[in-house]
């Protein structure tokens, strides 16, 4: 089955209308709101005439989409309006907003953006650079976030636009919904200017955000996929939403049925806020950035138990790390800190999806180990081939199956990172890799898994998305590769 985002969530809405879907500081939002809000924006874009322009087939570089910039904090309206521009057929794509004006001017023109959404607090870095577009967005949503700034010339406010809306689509726009339909997500530069990754829907679904079934198959139809949304998982992803981690963990929530919780402190990271969430909403999973953002919550949990505070955080059930691996000692600590939880470091990149998983749940792990998904790989250093088990060579992460297209507007840049070797095609992020030492009584290539050198613990695995830095980290400071070892 070739799974469609806006479908899917659809089918899960009318299925439960009344579960949460959402919680943040505004409030709950139902299934059914998010339905029908998410629908009210599609037909905002539709009406601008956004949305699907040419289907011009599998393409390393060519998108058929308009385009919508999503330049906002975290909040409800980074994802309704991820889900509302795939209903409307465009694909949306994160803002880092952390960018300076000309890095912002790069970006949207890099993008050909036609619409932006933004919070308000960032118009007036906005403003200047509409002027120095080659195309002006033309749809302009601001968000109201009680900054202060008034409506830039020719925006429209994001609530009342959806009010003055509707909820009803054409029918030929929901049966047109593809798992060809694209998604886009920006790296963010750190290695070169940013790329925007652009994966079929059907691809990102099992590749990046995990959706099977339990026996690890992919869903034959749709219905199966509703029938697992069971919606048990309430996730709190802590980093920015435009961080490509913290938004698959959202949706890779809602194509589960479950509820996205988002904290309340948003411009900064705030461990205290990030446990108080935790404790008030009653979220199964935190989503954090390796060390940077796990140490906090570890130093903040021990401070309040020196102080007599306790708190309630037994709904708490997984602590997931993605963009940076968490070091042995970090995991330990969680493991200690809260009962019951598995620490479930992933191994990815917004090239590859999702690589390799390594759980948690004791104190006294004394290496971290990883175990590789099926399509898994390293390749040789000049990348003419893949290594076998016991090879002694220090080659490159690689990932086969359902992997990107390619970088959008760049075809050099597509064909260097997603090679054909062999005859198969490959992601090759830019991760260095060494093939597993074949272990005695067990067949090579079997129950392998990914080895982290100890003396890169901790290291952020990406290195090439700054979006992945988490607040009050420096956005251009010198990123080291994790080396690993791949069956």
């Amino acid at each position: 089955m070739e799974i469609n985002i806006a479908a899917a969530t659809e089918a899960i809405a009318a299925a439960h209308p009344d579960r949460d879907a959402l919680v943040s500081a505004s409030g709950v939002r139902s299934w059914q709101e998010v339905s029908e809000r998410t629908r009210r924006l599609a037909a905002v874009l539709g009406a601008a005439g956004l949305g699907l322009h040419a289907v011009v087939g599998p393409s390393a570089s060519v998108s058929p989409h308009d385009h919508v910039a999503l330049y906002l904090h975290n909040g409800p309206e980074y994802l309704e309006g991820m889900l509302g521009a795939w209903k409307a057929r465009a694909a949306s794509f994160n803002v880092n907003y952390r960018y300076v004006a000309a890095e912002l001017r790069y970006l949207l023109d890099d993008a050909s953006a036609a619409a932006i959404i933004f919070h308000e607090c960032f118009a007036p870095t906005l403003a200047p650079v509409l002027d120095e577009l080659t195309v002006r967005p033309s749809v302009l949503l601001q968000v109201a976030d009680g900054s202060g700034h008034d409506l830039l010339a020719g925006a429209l406010d994001y609530e009342s636009a959806l009010a003055a809306s509707t909820a009803d689509l054409p029918v030929d726009l929901v049966e047109g919904w593809s798992g060809d339909d694209l998604y886009v997500c920006y790296t963010g530069g750190t290695t070169g200017m940013p790329k925007g990754t652009m994966w079929r829907q059907a691809d990102f679904v099992v590749a990046a955000l995990g959706a099977r079934q339990r026996s690890g198959v992919e869903y034959d139809t749709l219905d199966q996929l509703v029938a697992d949304a069971r919606g048990t998982v309430r996730a709190l992803p802590a980093p920015p939403l435009m961080h490509g981690a913290a938004h698959w963990n959202a949706l890779s929530c809602w194509l589960a049925g479950g509820t996205v919780v988002i904290q309340q402190v948003v411009d900064r990271f705030d461990p205290v806020d990030i446990l108080d969430t935790i404790e008030r909403h009653r979220a199964s999973s935190l989503l954090v950035v390796g060390d940077p953002m796990a140490r906090p919550i570890v130093d903040t949990l021990r401070d309040e138990r020196r102080h007599g505070q306790q708190r309630d955080l037994s709904s708490l059930r997984h602590v997931l790390s993605g963009g940076a691996v968490l070091s042995t000692r970090l995991k330990s600590q969680l493991v200690e800190l809260l009962a019951g939880v598995t620490v479930v470091d992933v191994l990815g990149s917004t090239e590859s999806g999702r690589q390799a998983v390594a759980r948690s749940r004791s104190t006294d792990e004394s290496d971290i180990h990883f175990e590789p998904s099926a399509t898994a790989a390293v390749l040789g250093a000049d990348m003419s081939r893949r290594l076998a088990p016991g090879e002694d060579e220090l080659g490159w992460l690689a990932q086969s199956g359902r992997v990107p297209l390619g970088y959008l507007g760049d075809e050099d840049k597509s064909a260097r990172t997603f090679p054909t070797v062999n005859g198969v095609r490959y992601a090759v992020p830019g991760d260095r890799g060494a093939a597993p030492r074949r272990r005695a009584g067990r067949a090579a290539g079997q129950g392998l898994g990914v080895h982290q050198h100890r003396r890169r613990e901790g290291l952020r695995r990406g290195g090439r998305d700054c979006s992945e830095v988490p607040p009050r980290c420096p956005r251009r400071g010198r990123v080291r590769k994790t080396v690993g070892a791949l069956g």
